[in-house]
């Protein structure tokens, strides 16, 4: 299971913990671990060991994690310094299968950059180059690769239309504003105005406690898109302008995409939760655990509903199921 929590998931632990426990993964990679009592916490309600990956970038505290429920035989987290903000953590992992009874975990979480060069394609790729040139250092095994990547895969859709028109929705509201820098901002709390601003974003459909995961966009964007109608064709058309450098390197070196191999057709999206428009979260196998995957599927879809998944997190998570 590949899970990003949302800066740590304040505010939102014992919605993760549920949603964790109901899916009953034995490995888990989290995104975005801030607080190490959560995943303290974590590891103990679910009887589970945990590593934690330090970010790379210098002030981050955007860790990685892995819980693992069967034993862990060793850990490593690469840095990367100047080549990631995050960091590429990976372990060796005793299944307790008779086929296939050890297998490296790597986690990783690449730059959600959108307004940098190719959309922060550039930087992404050049992130997943120091990710993939590091495993290829380490002995050829059976490995996963799992992890929010923020990137999309060729033949992928993205709810374009529907998310330009939420999102200035939320701009008339006044919930996004201009910002110094040539992008837009969330409205800020002040501490008089917190209960005010919580709820005008709940009524915009977003839950208070998610407002940290939307993305500033270029201020560009909102002239451009103000008129745009929803449109699957329109959004198909749009997708065509979107980079997917990163995905596209994954796929020429041999990665099988869980979920596509069991879901050809489905959307599979895993962001955002309040309003699914894209599929950035993976779990990739190497071609010797390819044929192996039984299934495949996103937490809180409508093929595996989950009372909780909306509100725990911006992502949704995703699951698989390899038999080793």
């Amino acid at each position: 299971m590949t899970y990003n929590v949302l800066y740590g998931g304040r505010q939102r632990e014992s919605l993760i913990r549920g949603v964790l426990e109901r899916a009953d993964a034995d490995v888990i990679a989290l995104q975005e671990v801030t607080e190490l009592s959560l995943l303290n916490s974590l590891a103990s309600r679910l009887g589970m060991d945990a590593v934690v990956g330090e970010p790379s970038e210098t002030g981050s505290d955007m860790r990685i994690a892995i819980l693992s429920r069967r034993p862990i035989r060793s850990w490593r987290n690469e840095r990367h310094r100047g080549r990631m903000l995050r960091s590429h953590l990976h372990c060796e992992i005793d299944t307790g299968g008779a086929d296939i009874p050890v297998v490296a975990v790597h986690c990783v979480h690449l730059a959600a950059r959108f307004a940098e060069r190719a959309k922060g394609e550039a930087r992404r790729i050049r992130e997943l180059n120091a990710v993939t040139e590091g495993i290829a250092r380490l002995p050829v095994q059976p490995h996963l690769l799992m992890g929010d990547f923020n990137s999309l895969t060729a033949g992928d859709t993205v709810a374009a239309t529907r998310f330009f028109r939420r999102y200035n929705e939320m701009r008339r509201a006044g919930l996004v504003v201009n910002g110094p820098d040539g992008n837009m901002v969330l409205l800020t709390r002040d501490g008089t105005n917190d209960e005010a601003v919580d709820a005008a974003f709940r009524a915009a459909g977003v839950d208070e406690r998610l407002i940290a995961g939307i993305p500033m966009l270029p201020r560009v964007v909102a002239p451009l898109t103000s008129s745009v109608p929803v449109s699957p064709g329109l959004d198909r058309f749009l997708g065509r302008f979107i980079e997917r450098w990163t995905m596209e390197r994954v796929h020429s070196l041999g990665y099988h995409d869980a979920f596509r191999r069991t879901h050809p057709r489905a959307h599979g999206f895993t962001v955002a939760t309040w309003l699914p428009a894209a599929r950035v979260d993976y779990v990739l196998t190497s071609p010797d655990l390819a044929q192996r995957v039984v299934d495949s599927d996103v937490i809180g879809s409508r093929t595996w509903p989950d009372p909780d998944a909306a509100t725990a997190s911006d992502h949704f998570p995703v699951v698989a199921d390899i038999a080793v």
